[in-house]
């Protein structure tokens, strides 16, 4: 990717950030609406906000403005064994958000080793949460107090768009984006 490209998408996360940090900190804003599928276990507690937010309406809304799309994407979400998942369904291609909720950070930290364990290429990312990965296929991973998200965009092209953006920097975009939301939220 260009120095250009690059410069231009970290100008645009902070623009994106702006809107979601204010309209998550109201109280009682709502993140996103009940995941579509019912619970695996009978006692399972729904998703927190903050893991829902990947599909409510803000991050959606910033994906939909970093893509100049002329409509927000269709999601559809599932909440299972403390993984609540956002699938995008995007002008090209899939894009798959999902936060892992687990007791604590010693439990988060240890699932965020098992997906950098798993996950062919893995290599530090700088800059997101407390510790981050991202692959060179675009997958990045975050691990942020007891929660991890993962940005699935391996299901992009490797370039689209009319500024050739890369699938491996979008999901750095994207991963920065749902921290900003998640920091604006707490």
């Amino acid at each position: 990717m260009s120095t250009h490209l690059w410069r231009t998408g970290l100008l645009v996360v902070p623009l994106l950030l702006a809107g979601c940090a204010s309209a998550d900190a109201a109280p009682g804003a709502a993140a996103a609406a009940p995941p579509s599928s019912s619970p695996s276990a009978v006692d399972q507690a729904p998703p927190s906000g903050t893991a829902a937010m990947v599909c409510g309406a803000d991050v959606v809304g910033d994906v939909s403005r970093a893509l100049a799309l002329s409509m927000p994407p269709v999601t559809d979400s599932t909440w299972a064994d403390q993984l609540f998942t956002c699938d995008y369904s995007l002008p090209m291609g899939p894009l798959v958000l999902s936060v892992k909720e687990s007791p604590d950070a010693a439990a988060a930290a240890e699932y965020f080793d098992g997906r950098q364990a798993e996950l062919t290429g893995a290599a530090a990312a700088l800059g997101l949460g407390e510790r981050a990965f991202s692959t060179p296929t675009g997958t990045v991973v975050v691990v942020k107090d007891a929660m991890t998200l993962t940005v699935d965009a391996t299901g992009l092209p490797e370039e689209f768009g009319a500024n050739g953006q890369r699938r491996s920097a979008f999901a750095y975009e994207v991963a920065s984006i749902v921290l900003g939301c998640w920091t604006g939220h707490e």
